[in-house]
């Protein structure tokens, strides 16, 4: 009885100790479970970090919903670090566990993130493929509520490809579900999303409502961290209506209710907006205030896209103010601080092209490991089946169990023969691919370095000529200066000097620019008004730039078109017309954008000038070509040059 009551107490204690444990266990996994939840949006790393210790418990235990629930809030992690490779990699793993736990909905969760992955690594019928998976999935077993959300984010998709009427279509199903639903959270941002597609679309009235109906659900809600956005964007759209008081007014509500910490991007563009209205109001010493304000926030969280727009607000009120030495200086910080983001962007270019890069090894890996894994489950099942049959064989006879124990040792010794062939096939597979795919990034790579070549010789023949005309004709002005006023040659020379100086940078800047530069970022109108202020410092001719109907930016490739055909004809000025006074005009209408440049020169004689063939008339009637486009020349020697240049827009 000793022994027995001895063993009872034994096993006893190691159960109560089994249970303490398995609570103690239970405690951690919660605990951590919350941190990795908490942290995934703004600190993804410390949510990571979580999820590591976390992952080797859930690994071994049977709640297969929880590993698969870490899954996706890994994969969400990864998202806000921009590691999209990872995002699919860990949406893929928790998708394939709730298909086998029959939970649609949380498949269509992961699909909605596996659409913004695909989307930001440039995979754009990827992404919206699996949006469209997202949707039909919500229609079919979600909520009224969860199927809107989904059309609100297929609608988000079409929306950043300027898709505007599909995702406006899609707008509209989710807001006609969502105003018959109980869910006024995600009706109040349903009106903001249609508040800010009007605006695009230039429903300007239209665009108010909704955002004033957002506003109020909001604050029904007590969402004060929503508040801000809505007030800027209302702001913004008093703005483009030119009533500069009432968009000052919201901008500074939305500033009293932001913060640095609940969104850089959107403190700095308030701060922006508010810098230019104050602008516009012509109040230039609160307009420097913001632009500093927002130089120093850029500049304390890193953010060098907001650093160069500081520079392009500074030089436009140092401009207006007088100050041309500051304008100056902040107009050669812009172009620092842009060669850099230009750098910048390269890196994230040759980044994203690895990226790419892996994701279609990764796609091919995980379409033949599935493709394996259900082979395998097959033969795991047969196998079942056929020990089931040798179990009975074994009641049956003795024998009959020795011949297909017999028989399975031969099957299986075939089997694995079979596994190690198809292993070794499988690696020669990989490594053809591999070189096959390396041979095809090579020729891209030697394509790209042609097509670069041709681009650089361009830029140094449409902006690098022109500058070194001006330079010669300071020189000749110069010396004309000396002999006729008999003055000191000194300030000509420093005048002369800087002017090389900013030859040898803008030799800099052509080496280091891939991408469209100062037109594709600030726009065709700033970009003249800083080519005609470059010019005028040279004496040369003096240049007027005159814009009307341009408040829109035009398609980036039209505005570098024009930009650069306005280099090419002031080139030609420069070096051959002998002008005083070299006038552009731009202007939009419905249809279309017109272009007239005027000189006062000594005027040509077009026909011969065509058949002489030069580079520079080839390159203008190239580009207008480009475009659809159409132009004439009035002119003739000894009576100036009028071009004028007509290119339609698209409807």
């Amino acid at each position: 009885m000793k022994l027995k009551h001895f063993v009872l107490i034994v096993i006893l204690g190691f159960c109560c100790q089994t249970h303490g444990q398995g609570l103690e266990k239970s405690t951690e996994i919660d605990s951590l479970f919350s941190l990795v939840i908490k942290h995934r949006v703004r600190s993804p790393d410390s949510s990571l970090e979580a999820a590591k210790h976390l992952l080797p418990l859930l690994e071994g235990i049977e709640r297969n919903d929880q590993l698969a629930d870490l899954y996706w809030n890994m994969s969400t992690a990864y998202f806000y670090k921009n590691e999209y490779l990872n995002v699919i990699d860990y949406g893929i793993k928790s998708i394939d566990i709730f298909r086998k736990l029959g939970d649609s909905l949380r498949v269509a969760d992961n699909y909605t993130t596996l659409s913004s992955a695909y989307k930001y690594l440039g995979h754009r019928k990827e992404a919206l493929e699996y949006n469209l998976r997202s949707v039909e999935l919500m229609k079919q077993y979600g909520k009224p509520t969860d199927y809107a959300t989904s059309l609100y984010a297929l609608g988000n998709y079409y929306m950043e490809t300027k898709e505007y009427d599909k995702c406006e279509t899609y707008y509209l199903e989710a807001l006609t579900i969502l105003e018959g639903a109980d869910s006024p959270g995600k009706l109040a941002d349903m009106y903001f999303n249609m508040g800010v597609l009007s605006a695009v679309k230039k429903r300007i009235d239209e665009s108010s409502g909704f955002y004033e109906k957002s506003l109020g659900l909001y604050q029904a809600l007590g969402d004060e961290a929503s508040y801000p956005k809505v007030w800027t964007a209302i702001g913004y759209n008093f703005y483009v209506q030119g009533k500069f008081t009432k968009a000052k007014s919201y901008y500074l509500k939305a500033e009293q209710g932001l913060s640095i910490s609940s969104s850089t991007y959107s403190y700095c563009y308030n701060l922006a907006s508010l810098s230019r209205t104050e602008y516009m109001l012509k109040n230039y010493g609160s307009a420097l205030n913001y632009a500093k304000k927002m130089e120093r926030v850029a500049s304390d969280v890193g953010v060098l896209r907001f650093s160069i727009d500081a520079q392009v607000l500074f030089r436009q009120v140092y401009d207006a103010q007088g100050d041309l030495p500051k304008a100056y200086a902040s107009l050669q910080l812009f172009h620092i601080l842009s060669d850099s983001l230009q750098n910048i962007e390269k890196e994230k270019v040759v980044k994203e092209l690895t990226i790419k890069y892996e994701t279609e090894l990764k796609e091919k890996e995980i379409a033949k490991l599935t493709s394996e894994t259900k082979a395998q489950e097959q033969e795991v099942l047969l196998a079942t089946s056929e020990k089931n049959a040798y179990r009975v064989g074994i009641v049956l006879a003795v024998a009959l169990a020795i011949a297909v124990s017999a028989f399975f040792a031969q099957r299986q010794k075939a089997s694995q023969l079979r596994s190690m062939q198809a292993l070794t096939e499988r690696n020669v597979r990989i490594d053809a691919l591999l070189k096959e795919q390396e041979v095809s990034s090579l020729n891209a790579l030697i394509e790209g370095q042609e097509k670069e070549r041709m681009r650089i010789a361009e830029e140094l023949h449409d902006r690098l000529g022109s500058m070194l005309s001006a330079i010669k004709l300071n020189f000749i002005s110069s010396t004309v200066k000396k002999d006729v006023e008999q003055k000191s040659p000194e300030n000509e020379t420093v005048k002369t000097t800087q002017m090389l100086d900013e030859a040898v940078t803008e030799v800099r800047r052509i080496s280091h620019n891939l991408s469209t530069g100062q037109v594709s970022r600030y726009g065709l109108v700033s970009s003249m008004d800083d080519l005609a202020a470059r010019i005028n410092q040279s004496d040369s001719v003096a240049m007027k730039v005159m814009h009307f109907n341009l408040e829109e930016r035009l398609p980036v490739e039209m505005e570098t078109g024009i930009y650069r055909i306005t280099q090419e004809m002031l080139a030609n000025v420069l070096k051959h017309a002998h002008a005083s006074e070299f006038i552009v005009q731009l202007n939009k209408t419905e249809n279309s954008v017109i272009l007239t440049a005027e000189d006062d020169g000594i005027g040509f004689d077009y026909k011969e000038a065509r058949r002489r063939g030069g580079i520079g008339l080839q390159n203008i009637e190239n580009r207008v070509k480009k475009f659809g486009g159409q132009f004439s020349v009035d002119t003739a020697p000894g009576k100036g040059a009028i071009l004028t240049f007509e290119f339609p827009l698209e409807a």
